[in-house]
């Protein structure tokens, strides 16, 4: 059976005189955290969500179902989210996520995963899981730093950008009806992406020489259908300074450049990122399209 509302603790104060819209302060309750073993940030989050639903597995089960071999270093949202899946969970992955959502979500009840930078000047993605929020900062469950690191609105919303606000809500089906409501129209797939685009498109103009704003930019309008334009965008990302480890997270670049023709980059780029990591098989895959592309 789930639980869901049972499990949250809410506060409602007074603000300026007038009751504020959400709860000043939420923390959601039975939240299972455990610490990571090397590279197991993906399974410890599967647990603690499922165990927030009454199901609980172990971080060894999860890494094995999660893991495409012992040692993997990378698990996607899609991946994660379909692990959940096989436990009654519905999730939707959404971009350009913001404290606000957060809350939103939290507050009806549903702790969210974010992907993020592990800590500032990191260049390693890390899942984490919001569950509470209070005075300006975020209550996470993080699987290496703790069961209850404090983030600051301003500290959760820098490690998010690296990751294009990426953030993943599961829940059981029959809640749906409260996930919708508090997304609002992000909860529709191309709305989110539009949303996106706009603002991927404020980040390259406040900072141009960011090259994660110009990926979540190219992300945005490739999925939009701008296939041309997203990979001269993405193709702009990495000359401004995208590290080898980014590709080992996200390669929507390679499939913007494969649909570009832009076959030659895609080799390049992902022998670079073979290099470090052998036995992606993302990497692998757009490196087997692409030589096939040019043999063709």
């Amino acid at each position: 059976m789930f639980r869901v509302l049972s499990r949250v603790w809410l506060a409602c104060s007074v603000l300026g005189g007038a009751a504020s819209a959400l709860p000043a302060s939420v923390t959601l309750k039975a939240i299972r955290h455990e610490y990571q073993g090397p590279d197991n940030c993906a399974p410890v989050t599967a647990l603690t969500v499922l165990g927030y639903y009454g199901t609980r597995v172990t971080q060894a089960s999860a890494a094995s179902a999660l893991k495409d071999y012992p040692g993997d270093p990378q698990v996607t949202s899609l991946e994660l989210a379909a692990y959940l899946g096989r436990f009654g969970l519905r999730s939707v992955i959404r971009y350009a996520g913001d404290p606000q959502v957060l809350r939103e979500l939290v507050s009806r009840g549903f702790p969210v995963v974010v992907q993020q930078r592990l800590r500032a000047g990191s260049n390693v993605a890390h899942f984490r899981t919001v569950y509470g929020y209070s005075g300006g900062r975020f209550l996470t469950s993080d699987p290496l730093r703790g069961p209850s690191l404090s983030l600051s609105e301003a500290e959760l919303t820098e490690l998010w950008h690296f990751y294009n606000g990426e953030y993943l809500v599961a829940y059981p089906p029959a809640q749906e009806a409260q996930v919708r409501a508090a997304m609002g129209e992000n909860f529709n797939v191309t709305a989110n992406w539009q949303h996106a685009r706009r603002d991927g498109e404020e980040a390259v103009r406040a900072r141009p020489g960011d090259p994660y704003a110009w990926w979540g930019l190219a992300k945005a309008n490739l999925r939009l259908g701008s296939v041309k334009l997203a990979a001269e965008q993405f193709d702009r990302a990495v000359n401004l300074g995208v590290p080898t480890l980014y590709y080992l997270y996200r390669q929507e670049a390679f499939e913007a450049w494969l649909q570009a023709g832009y076959y030659t980059r895609t080799l390049e780029l992902t022998a670079r990122g073979l290099k470090a990591f052998p036995k992606s098989k993302e990497l692998l895959k757009f490196r087997d399209l692409a030589s096939q592309a040019l043999d063709g």
